[in-house]
């Protein structure tokens, strides 16, 4: 499994893109997603500017959780970075989108940044939805829908749909643990908003497409 917290390298561009490395420093020169140059010293005092970071990290593939908050001026001389006028949310936006998987940016992104954040998670649940009953239905020949099919899909007694080697303790507990982030999911986050209105802000709209994104992940990490 891979560390909780890792140490991350970054470095921003002149349009305030973020490039950042788990390897070691970012040694390019150029974004990879605008062409700008890449900032290391303030233009007005050379101060060095920031360019290191820990994180959390996206169990599936250790990238990092939390990205640092980009700053507008220099701490050094108060000068303004060549980004400061530029609007932030649609750069960190990018940089969620980047480790989000597939089809919960698929189901979800659109309906998020049109500010529909209840839909967007909705949405990333019923794909999460639709793509285990699939799997399920193809294994089992049965139909089953929401918490009765993540946790017949997913138990630790009998699985179908098999996350982790169940040769050992570790690998059924990954799989009932699972079982229970699934069944979960579709409770506590999924079935509230399919039976009722209910409304969430932006921050919490992106807690719940994370954890989708996880769930996605861990089924395409399965032992095929």
């Amino acid at each position: 499994m891979s560390e909780l917290y890792r140490q991350f390298h970054f470095r921003y561009c002149n349009n305030g893109h973020l490039i950042y490395s788990g390897s070691g420093p970012v040694t390019q020169n150029n974004c990879n997603k605008c062409g700008q140059p890449l900032l290391s010293n303030c233009g007005n005092c050379n101060a060095q500017i920031p360019s290191t970071f820990r994180s959390m990290v996206y169990l599936t593939n250790s990238q990092p959780i939390h990205f640092p908050r980009r700053p507008d001026f220099c701490v050094s001389c108060g000068q303004a970075y060549p980004w400061a006028s530029l609007e932030e949310l649609h750069n960190d936006r990018k940089d969620f989108w980047d480790i989000i998987h597939p089809s919960v940016e698929k189901a979800a992104r659109k309906r998020l940044e049109n500010g529909h954040y209840s839909d967007a998670v909705e949405a990333a649940m019923k794909a999460l939805i639709v793509t285990v009953k699939t799997i399920y239905r193809e294994k089992a020949n049965e139909e089953l829908d929401g918490v009765a099919l993540m946790r017949k899909a997913f138990s630790p007694q009998r699985p179908t749909i098999i996350l982790e080697n169940q040769d050992s303790q570790i690998g059924r507990d990954i799989q009932q643990g699972y079982m229970d982030l699934f069944a979960g999911a579709i409770a506590g986050i999924r079935n509230p908003k399919a039976h009722d209105v209910i409304e969430i802000d932006e921050k919490r709209a992106i807690h719940h497409l994370f954890l989708a994104s996880l769930l996605f992940y861990k089924l395409d990490e399965r032992p095929k």
